[in-house]
C-alpha cells in the first residue's frame, strides 16, 4: 500500500515516534532506557497519542488514489505508470478502502462477452457514507464503458462521474426484439447493456452519458437515498412485435428519498423515466427534478414520464421539469395514493394529469398544447446549475418562432472574462457550437431543424466553463 501514496493516518505515525524519546538533546531509542524510564516514557507517549487522536480531524488520514487503463493489468500497483485492469479493481479484487478514488485513463473498456445475457462490468465496492468510493474519468479524458455495467447488491457508498457508457454494435442494429423484448429478433448478438443500480445505497451517479443500447437505467429499490444527476441518456430501447421497450430510467423505491435530478433525456424508445411497479412493488420516495426530456420515440406511444403503479405511492415530488412532447403521469392503478407535489413543470404538445392522490400541491405547472398561443411568444430559455460541478450547466431554449438560431443571456453562469464552451446534446461528442471569452451580452447557437427538435422550436446543450490561461 505504502508504494501507491498512501499517507499513514496520524495516529499510527505518532505511535512510530512513541518508540522514541529525546533525553538532554539526543534522540534515545526507548529500549535502550532504564526499565523504569522506559514503562514511564511510554504510558507518556501513549497518553500523548490518545490526545490528539482526539483532537485530529478524521480528515488527517487521506486517501488514496489509484488507476484503470484500459490495458492494465491486475498484478500492477494501481499507480499512473503500473495502472490496474477494469475488471480486477471494480469487482474488489484490489485493495480499494473507503474515500479511495478510482481514476479511468482515456479509452475504450471492452466487456469481452458480447451476447445478450453478458453480465458486463460489475462494479462490487463498498464505501461508507462519509468517505464514498469515487470511479471517475480523468480531467478532459473521453471514457468509454463499451458494454453493461453493474452495481452489485454487495455495493454502497459510490460515486461514480463522467463515463460514457454504450454498445458499439448498436449502430448496425435494427432495434428487432422479440415479444416481451426477452432476445434479439435475428441473428445479429449484441450485449444489452446499461447501467444496472442493484444496490448503490447512498450513491451518487453524476454526468454520465448513457446511450445507443437496449436497456437504459435500472434504478431499483435497494439505492436508497441514492441520486442520478446531470446525466445524459439518449438512443434508448427496442422494437418487439407486442410493444416498444427499454425506459430511460426505470426505477422502484421505498425508503428514503431516490433523486432524479437534472438529467437531460431523449431518443427514448419507450418510458422516459418510468417509477413502476405492480401492487406488489414499491413506488415512494422520489423527487425528479429539473430534468430536460424532448424528442420521443412517438411510434412507441409510451413516452411520458410514469410515477406510480399498483400499489399506493407516497411522498412524490415532481418540481420544475421541462417535458417537450412529454407526457406526466403521477399516479396509475393503485385506488389511492398519499402526497405529490408537482409544481413548476413546463409541458409541451403533451399532457399532465394526477391520479387518486390524497393529498396534492398542483401549482405552477404549464401544459402548452395550442400551438396558435406560441407565435408571438418570445424565445425563452432555461438554464440549470449542475449541483456538483460549478463549472457546468444544462441550458435549453424554446424558440417559438423556429427561427434557424437565437441569442441567449448567459451572464447569471459566466463571469466576464471567463472561457467556455457550448456542446449541443443532439452531437454531445461532436465539436463546440459556441466557444469564446465571455464579455457579456448575448451569445448566438445554432438551433437543429428536424423531427427531434419540434423543427427547430428547441433546443438543449450544455454550457462548460474552462480553466483560464495561466
Amino acid at each position: 500500500m505504502l508504494n501507491n501514496g498512501r499517507k499513514l493516518c496520524g495516529v499510527f505515525r505518532l505511535s512510530k515516534l512513541a518508540k522514541f524519546a529525546s533525553f538532554g538533546g539526543r534522540r534515545t531509542s526507548l529500549i535502550q532506557l532504564p526499565r523504569f524510564d522506559r514503562r514511564l516514557t511510554s504510558i507518556l507517549m501513549f497518553v500523548i497519542v490518545v490526545l490528539l487522536k482526539l483532537a485530529l480531524p478524521d480528515t488527517v488520514c487521506a486517501q488514496s488514489t489509484y488507476y484503470i487503463a484500459p490495458d492494465g493489468i491486475a498484478t500492477n500497483s494501481g499507480t499512473l505508470n503500473s495502472p490496474w485492469d477494469i475488471q480486477s479493481a471494480w469487482a474488489g479484487q484490489q485493495s480499494i478502502a473507503p474515500g479511495d478514488t478510482l481514476l479511468m485513463l482515456g479509452g475504450t473498456y471492452r466487456h469481452p462477452d458480447r451476447t445478450w445475457q453478458s453480465p458486463g462490468f460489475s462494479i462490487t465496492l463498498a464505501g461508507i457514507q462519509e468517505k464514498p468510493i469515487t470511479i471517475r474519468s480523468c480531467q478532459g479524458q473521453r471514457v468509454t464503458i463499451d458494454g453493461k455495467v453493474e452495481v452489485s447488491s454487495n455495493s454502497h457508498d459510490l460515486h461514480l462521474w463522467e463515463l460514457e457508457i454504450t454498445v458499439s454494435e448498436t449502430k448496425n442494429w435494427n432495434r428487432a426484439v422479440t415479444a416481451g423484448g426477452l432476445a434479439i429478433d435475428g441473428a445479429a448478438d449484441l450485449p444489452q447493456g446499461g447501467l444496472n443500480i442493484l444496490n448503490g445505497s447512498n450513491s451518487k451517479f453524476i454526468n454520465l452519458v448513457i446511450h445507443d443500447m437496449n436497456s437504459g437505467v435500472g434504478f431499483w429499490r435497494p439505492a436508497v437515498n441514492a441520486e442520478m444527476h446531470g446525466c445524459v441518456i439518449y438512443g434508448i430501447g427496442s422494437i418487439g412485435p407486442d410493444r416498444y421497450h427499454g425506459p430511460g430510467i426505470y426505477t422502484q423505491n421505498e425508503i428514503g428519498i431516490k433523486k432524479i435530478t437534472d438529467n437531460i433525456l431523449y431518443g427514448i424508445y419507450s418510458t422516459t423515466i418510468q417509477a413502476y411497479g405492480s401492487d406488489k412493488a414499491s413506488v415512494s420516495g422520489f423527487e425528479i427534478l429539473r430534468n430536460i426530456a424532448f424528442s420521443p420515440i412517438k411510434e412507441g406511444q409510451r413516452a411520458q414520464i410514469l410515477v406510480g403503479g399498483g400499489r399506493p405511492s407516497r411522498d412524490i415530488f415532481v418540481r420544475d421539469n421541462l417535458l417537450y412532447q412529454i407526457p406526466l403521469q403521477i399516479g396509475y392503478t393503485a385506488p389511492h395514493n398519499e402526497n405529490a407535489e408537482v409544481t413548476g413543470n413546463w409541458i409541451t404538445d403533451a399532457g399532465m394529469s394526477i391520479n387518486n392522490f390524497n393529498h396534492v400541491v398542483n401549482e405552477g405547472n404549464v401544459n402548452l398544447v395550442e400551438k396558435v398561443l406560441r407565435d408571438d411568444r418570445e424565445t425563452m430559455q432555461i438554464l440549470h446549475r449542475n449541483r456538483y460541478d460549478v463549472n457546468r450547466a444544462n441550458l435549453a431554449v424554446l424558440n417559438w418562432k423556429r427561427s434557424g438560431q437565437v441569442t441567449v443571456d448567459l451572464s447569471e453562469f459566466l463571469s466576464i472574462d471567463d472561457h467556455y464552451r457550448i456542446v449541443a446534446v443532439l452531437d454531445i461528442f461532436g465539436p463546440p457550437i459556441a466557444r469564446g471569452t465571455f464579455r457579456g451580452g448575448r451569445i448566438t447557437l445554432r438551433l437543429v431543424a428536424d423531427g427531434r427538435t419540434g423543427h427547430g422550436e428547441i433546443g438543449v446543450f450544455l454550457v462548460f466553463r474552462e480553466p483560464r490561461d495561466g
